[in-house]
C-alpha cells in the first residue's frame, strides 16, 4: 500500500508556509516519516529556499524532497497562479520506489540515465523538472537513448512573470538548490495513467504533407501550405475568425491509419512563421512528407472540453484509491479561463477528491501515441494507483 497526502499553504512567510504544507501532507498521509516529498513553491519564496528545504526535511523525516519553483502551484482543491503558495505531496510505502535527483551541466541527460537505469521498468515513470536554459527536446531524446522506453512527464520550472528578461527559476533535491539544473524523480511501484489536455480544436479538413523540409511545410495536397490554411479558415464563422488572433496551431496526426480524427488525436505545435513569398509555414516540430496535418484553434471552450474528456476517460480506467500530479501551462489557469481553479475543479468532478499537487510550467512533458514530447499550452494529468 502507498500512503499519500497533500498539503498547501498561502502564507507569505516561507518557513511558516513549508511547515504548514508539509505538516498537512504528513497528517493526511497518516505517516510519521515520508519516503518521498514532492514540493512546489511559487517564486515569492525564492529568498529562503535553503531554509525552506531544511524545514521540509525536518518535518517530513526524509531527505528525498524534490521539486521546483513555479509561477503558481496547485492542489486537488485549488489553483494558485497569482499569489504566494507552497504545495506538497508526501508519499510512503514499501511498494513505492523513488529515485530523486538534481543534476547540472552539459552531461545532465547522461547522469540522469545512469541514476535511473537500474530502476527502470514497464511501470516506471520519470518526472522531469528542468530549468529554462535546457533544450528540453534534446534532453528528453538523450534520456530516451540512455533508458529505452521510459515514460517522461513533468514541466519546465517557471518564475516571476513580471521579471525583465528571463525569470529566475529554481530546482531542488534534498537541501541542494540550482538555478540552471534538472530536478526530477523516477517513480516505480504504482500503476500509472497519463492524460494530456492540449486545449485545441481541429477545424477544416485534414491535409497530406506533399513537400516539407525539417520543420517547414511547403506544400499541403500539392498546393502552397498557406492556401490550405486559408481554405481551412473559410470553414470558420465570422465570430470564430474574429477571436483567432495568434491562436492557430498545426496538429500532426499521431495515427496515420485512423479513419476519423478529433481532439486528442494530434500533436499540437505552434506556427512559428509564414513566408508570404512561397506560402510555406514553419512549425515547432519536424514534419515528413506523407504526414497528415490539420489546423487547430485554441479557445477556452476547447480547453474546457479537452480537460473534461481527459478526466472522464481516466476515471473509467483508473478507479479507486490514487494520488496524482498535474502540470499546467502558465498560459492556462486564470489567464485562459478568467476564473479560478478551473482545471482542478473538472478533475475533481470526474475523479473525486484525492491527493494531488502540481505547478504552472513553461512547457509540459508527456507521451502522445507512445512517444515522449514537449508540449505548450497543455495540462498533463498523471495518476498513480496500486499496481
Amino acid at each position: 500500500m502507498i500512503f499519500a497526502g497533500e498539503g498547501y499553504s498561502n502564507s507569505e512567510t516561507t518557513l511558516e508556509a513549508v511547515r504548514e504544507a508539509v505538516g498537512q501532507a504528513m497528517e493526511r498521509a497518516e505517516v510519521e516519516a515520508a519516503d518521498l516529498v514532492l514540493l512546489f513553491a511559487t517564486y515569492h519564496h525564492a529568498s529562503d529556499l535553503n531554509g525552506m528545504l531544511e524545514t521540509a526535511v525536518e518535518v517530513s523525516g526524509t531527505e528525498a524532497v524534490v521539486g521546483c519553483s513555479g509561477m503558481g502551484v496547485l492542489t486537488s482543491a485549488l489553483e494558485n497562479d497569482r499569489e504566494p503558495g507552497v504545495a506538497v505531496l508526501a508519499l510512503a510505502g514499501e511498494e513505492l520506489e523513488a529515485v530523486p535527483f538534481l543534476v547540472q551541466g552539459e552531461g545532465a541527460a547522461m547522469e540522469i540515465g545512469e541514476k535511473i537505469l537500474p530502476y527502470a521498468g514497464d511501470d516506471a515513470v520519470l518526472v522531469l523538472m528542468p530549468g529554462l536554459f535546457y533544450q528540453p527536446g534534446e534532453l528528453i531524446a538523450q534520456i530516451e537513448q540512455a533508458v529505452d522506453g521510459i515514460q517522461v512527464v513533468g514541466a519546465i520550472a517557471s518564475g516571476d512573470p513580471g521579471a525583465q528578461g528571463y525569470p529566475r527559476t529554481f530546482q531542488w533535491c534534498g537541501t541542494s538548490v540550482a538555478e540552471e539544473g534538472v530536478a526530477g524523480v523516477l517513480l516505480k511501484g504504482a500503476r500509472v495513467m497519463i492524460g494530456v489536455a492540449q486545449g485545441c480544436q481541429p477545424f477544416g479538413q485534414a491535409y497530406a504533407v506533399t513537400r516539407a523540409e525539417k520543420n517547414v511545410i511547403y506544400e499541403l495536397a500539392f498546393s502552397p501550405a498557406v492556401d490550405a490554411l486559408k481554405e481551412a479558415m473559410d470553414t470558420l464563422t465570422a465570430e470564430e475568425k474574429e477571436h483567432l488572433g495568434r491562436n492557430i496551431f498545426v496538429g500532426l496526426a499521431m495515427d496515420e491509419y485512423a479513419i476519423e480524427r478529433g481532439r486528442g488525436d494530434f500533436l499540437i505545435r505552434n506556427i512559428r512563421a509564414i513566408d508570404p513569398n512561397n506560402g510555406a509555414i514553419a512549425v515547432g516540430e519536424q514534419v515528413s512528407v506523407g504526414q497528415t496535418v490539420q489546423f487547430n484553434r485554441r479557445t477556452p471552450s476547447a480547453a474546457h472540453e479537452d480537460i473534461e474528456q481527459v478526466a472522464e476517460q481516466l476515471a473509467k480506467t483508473l478507479p479507486g484509491q490514487k494520488f496524482g500530479l498535474y502540470f499546467n501551462c502558465v498560459a492556462r489557469g486564470f489567464m485562459l479561463y478568467g476564473q479560478p481553479d478551473h482545471d482542478v475543479s473538472v478533475i475533481r468532478k470526474h475523479l473525486g477528491i484525492f491527493p494531488m499537487v502540481g505547478f504552472f510550467g513553461n512547457s509540459e512533458f508527456a507521451p502522445v501515441g507512445g512517444t515522449n514530447f514537449m508540449h505548450s499550452y497543455t495540462g498533463v494529468l498523471v495518476l498513480f494507483s496500486a499496481a
